[in-house]
């Protein structure tokens, strides 16, 4: 399975693509305090979207 990044610049952003997705899609949500960032990995959409600029692969 393949997945889009997609770089929102506030959390606010994201938080809005996981309310839109909400129970229509399958998610996993993480918030990580040492980056102080927000991602939402949607496996119906397949995107990534995060407050992170730049995947750490």
């Amino acid at each position: 399975m393949k997945f889009d990044y997609i770089y929102c610049p506030t959390q606010e952003q994201v938080r809005k693509h996981i309310q839109n997705c909400e129970g229509k899609h399958t998610q996993q949500v993480a918030y990580s305090t040492f980056h102080d960032s927000l991602t939402q990995i949607c496996f119906g959409c397949r995107r990534i979207r995060s407050n992170m600029l730049k995947l750490v692969k």
